[in-house]
Order: structure tokens, then sequence, then C-alpha cells
């Protein structure tokens, strides 16, 4: 028998096997390629992509660097991102119509932007992207049980106001104020220490105060960021717990630009909760939303401490920016007859004079205040002006100017009679307060009244409005905040009054009520 040789057509032969079990194979890699070209084609000419979008991010100096990387991990040849600086002080400026909106805001914290949403009236949607925990940082932070004890402590140094994160002290008292056994009268007293009298850091905030023994509240990724130039700098949480300061990105294009900012929103979101994006977070001192993936050199796992009411947040917004900004105010008291008309324990004059003492004893020095007291039975004008405007702790004589207020006023408890030139008295008022406006402070006037203009026979209500609105400046904002006091101020005037400033129009009818009126009306601040 010879040797068997491979057949001519045996190669062949294996090629026509082995092809029938290629061509399923080679029809999933075509069908693989037609897709991957049809998704090439859809991302890159024609059709969706005809006109590629383009989308303004706004975000804080301190936000930009993870900005770009997620911009840059987010976008795609439809959609591209430009990260802008811009300070989240500037927001409320540019939403209201001061500039160029951004389609974005990468915020420092949501308080803020519900902060920004109430002053401009928008509602900004948001989706929380990164977090930080709040911490105590500095030199030496010690072991705070509460932050009532952080916030308290003769250390504790203030960041400016319009400062990335100024809110973060106000964020964790209002949290801790909701638990149980908290003390909320001594946590706001705490804070308005802070805002009075600590002192204030200037440049990167734990820095600063470290150079100054000191420590500030921030969130743990700031004390980070500055850690890398002072390894010696500390963080701790109190033992009750901490929250997290939420980073959010914020819808906030107008008009026909708002939909595809909610999709160009969702992209980048998306970029930052990827798993890159996360990595990212974490090199930049951040944590994702929810907390969770601490980054290195913080303060690691932290108790949370239930998220603080939005609406004692905005009170103590308001509160803050009360005791922060100086104030400059001109109380015009009503001394007409009907003043000595009881009232409770007291009289009508002695409820606003008690209101009075009460607040001027309590409010910073730097704060600048006058009084008038006015009466159809004055001589020539109505109003008398008793002591000039100025700040508390000047000198007036022998006495500093609160104790000359204080006695001016509780002399007035003696001097009431006539009638009530309410008109004239509060033209005259604003005009002087013009001619004294001062753009350090916030300019106000404050009128008690208990009764309805009647003096008609020189201004009538329908000529002081016109009188205001045509001496108002926008350039020198004063507000006329009124407290109508009993039932028979004239709540619809003075209401008016108050509109055509901006000011607050309230009716105290008790010592109690009268006395939160007035901390009211001290608390309506002017944007300048």
């Amino acid at each position: 028998m010879g040797r068997h040789h491979p057949s001519a057509y045996g190669a062949p032969a294996v090629w026509n096997r082995s092809r029938r079990l290629w061509w399923p194979v080679l029809g999933v890699v075509l069908v693989v390629l037609l897709v991957g070209g049809v998704w090439r084609i859809l991302h890159t000419s024609g059709g969706a992509c005809a006109s590629p979008s383009e989308y303004t991010v706004a975000a804080d100096q301190s936000l930009v660097d993870v900005a770009e990387r997620e911009a840059a991990r987010a976008a795609d040849s439809c959609t591209s991102f430009t990260i802008q600086t811009v300070p989240d002080s500037a927001m409320p400026g540019l939403l209201a119509g001061g500039g160029a909106i951004p389609d974005l805001w990468l915020a420092s914290s949501k308080a803020r932007v519900d902060t920004v949403g109430t002053e401009v009236g928008r509602d900004l949607p948001a989706t929380t992207v990164a977090s930080s925990p709040i911490v105590v940082a500095g030199a030496k932070p010690g072991t705070p049980t509460t932050w009532l004890e952080a916030l308290s402590a003769s250390d504790l140094h203030a960041v400016p106001v319009d400062a990335p994160n100024a809110d973060a002290p106000l964020i964790v008292a209002v949290a801790e104020s909701g638990t149980s056994g908290s003390d909320q009268q001594a946590l706001t007293a705490a804070l308005v220490h802070l805002a009075q009298s600590a002192p204030t850091v200037q440049g990167e905030p734990v820095s600063a105060a470290a150079r100054a023994g000191g420590v500030v509240v921030v969130p743990e990724s700031q004390y980070l960021a500055a850690k890398k130039g002072d390894p010696a700098l500390a963080a701790v949480v109190p033992q009750v717990g901490t929250v997290l300061n939420q980073i959010p990105l914020v819808v906030t294009a107008s008009g026909d630009r708002v939909t595809g900012a909610e999709t160009a929103e969702k992209l980048l979101a998306g970029a930052f909760a990827s798993r890159e994006g996360a990595g990212d977070l974490k090199a930049a001192g951040l944590r994702d939303a929810d907390g969770t993936a601490a980054p290195d050199g913080g303060v690691g796992t932290v108790v949370l401490l239930p998220e603080p009411d939005k609406s004692k947040l905005a009170e103590g917004e308001r509160l803050l920016a009360a005791v922060a900004v100086p104030l400059k105010t001109l109380v015009v008291m009503d001394t007409s007859g009907s003043m000595a008309e009881q009232s409770g324990s007291t009289t009508r004059i002695g409820m606003a004079v008690a209101g009075f003492d009460r607040v001027v004893s309590q409010i910073s020095d730097a704060d600048a205040i006058g009084l008038w007291s006015f009466s159809s039975s004055t001589r020539g004008a109505p109003w008398n002006a008793l002591v000039p405007v100025a700040p508390l702790a000047a000198k007036r004589g022998s006495v500093t100017q609160r104790t000359a207020l204080v006695d001016a006023m509780n002399g007035l408890r003696d001097r009431v009679g006539g009638g009530t030139a309410l008109y004239t008295t509060i033209l005259a008022a604003y005009k002087q307060a013009q001619r004294e406006f001062d753009p350090a402070y916030s300019n106000s006037i404050i009128v008690l009244t208990d009764g309805t203009d009647e003096d008609a026979d020189t201004t009538t209500l329908a000529q002081l409005i016109a009188g205001l609105t045509a001496i108002i400046d926008p350039a020198k904002p004063i507000t006329i905040n009124t407290v109508g006091i009993s039932g028979d101020a004239d709540m619809n005037a003075i209401e008016a009054i108050s509109a055509a400033t901006d000011g607050t129009a309230l009716r105290a009818d008790s010592e109690q009520q009268m006395l939160a009126d007035f901390v009211t009306a001290v608390a309506n601040r002017t944007r300048k």
C-alpha cells in the first residue's frame, strides 16, 4: 500500500468548512462596525450635531479645577462647556439681569443657592454633585462636644460675609438647634457674637486663622486645600456630628436656553457621578454627593446631623445680614396725644420706649442711630430732632450715643400731646436721610405711630407717595420701615408708604410684639 498524499483539493475543503464557521462572526463584526459608524455619524456630523451647543458654567475659584475636569469628561462633539470663574457673591447680580447669565452654576453650597433664589425671586433647579463635611479647622481646634461649644470658643474667627461658605457656621448651628436638648438661644447668641465681634480673617481662611492662633468653621475641602501649604493644620468635627456642605449644579439659564441647559446639566452631573468623577473629587479634597468617599488626610467617617430646616436657615441669613452690615437709621417716634392711651399694663408710648431701649441696648457699637419725635403740638415744623444720627459708641458730651438715645427716648413718656403730623414728618425725615446717606451703611428710617395723619391740610398720602417717588435715588437706597402701634394705626397708609421704598410695615398690639417688630425693622437691610 503506497503513502497517502493529501488531495489537491484538501486545502480548499478545509477553507470551506471554516468559512461556514466564520460567516456568523463576520456578520457580527459588520453589524458592530455599521452600528458604530451610525453612532459616530450621529455624534460627529449632520442630524443631532448639525449645530453643536456650548454651555457656560459659572464656578467659584475654589471649584474651577474640578469643574474643568468634569466638563472635559462630559463634553462630546455635540456639547461643550466653558467654565467661567464667578464668585458666588456675584451671582445674585447676574441673575437679576446685571450681566450675561450663565447656563449652569456650580455653587459652593446649597444654602447659598436657596438664598440667591429667594433674593432674585427664581426657582433654581439643582442636583447635588459633590459634598464636604463642615469642620473646625486651624491651629488647635481642640475636641468640642457640640457646635455650640465650637461656635462659642474664644479663638473662633469669622470669614468675610461674601466669601465662599461664609454660611457654614449658620448651617451647623441651625442643624444642631433641631436636635434634642440643644440651646437655640445660646446658638443664636454665638452666631451674633461671631458676626459682630469675632476677628475676621483675610485671604485663605484656615491658614489666616491659624497664623493668629485661631480656628474657623469651613468645609473639609477648604481645610485640605490649606493643608497642602501648611501640613501642621488640623481639623475636627464635634462629637455631636456635622452637616454635609452640599455642592449643587444649578440650572440658571433663561428663555430659550433652558431646555438645552437642563440636558447639559444631566450630562455634566453624570460626569461627576462616574467612577472617574469620584476619583477627581477625592483628588480635589471633596466627597461624592452622599459624603461617603472620604478624601485622604481629612476627618474620615463622620456622624451626620439632620438636614437644617430651610425656613430656619433663611431666618438665620436675615439675622446675620442684620448684624453684619452696619445700620444707619433715623427713628421717628409719634408723640401725639393718643400715644398716652393704655395698652395692657403700659401705655402706647411706654410700649414703644421699652422696645426701643431693648433693641438699642443690644445692637452693635458700629450701628448709627438717631431720634426724632413728631406731633402737631410742636411749634413750627411738626418734628423735633432730638439726637442726631451717629454710631452708638460715639461720644455725645459726657455720655455715649447709646446712652443719649435711651435717655432721650425715655424722656418722651411725659411729652405726648397734639395730633399726628405723619406725612409731612416722613417726607422731611426721608430728605434728611438722603442728605446724610453713607454707602458704608445700610440706610433706613423707622417710623413708630399709632394713628392716622391729622395734618392733611399740608400733605396728603398721595402727595407723600408722589414726593417720595420723585426723589428716590437708586444709588442711595433708603427704606422706610413702619410699625403701627395698636389697631388705631392706619395700616393701609403706612403699608403704602413702606412699599414705596421696599420697607416693612408691621403692627404691634403688645409690648412683646412691639419688640419683635422693632427687631424686624432694624433687621431690614437695604441692598447696596
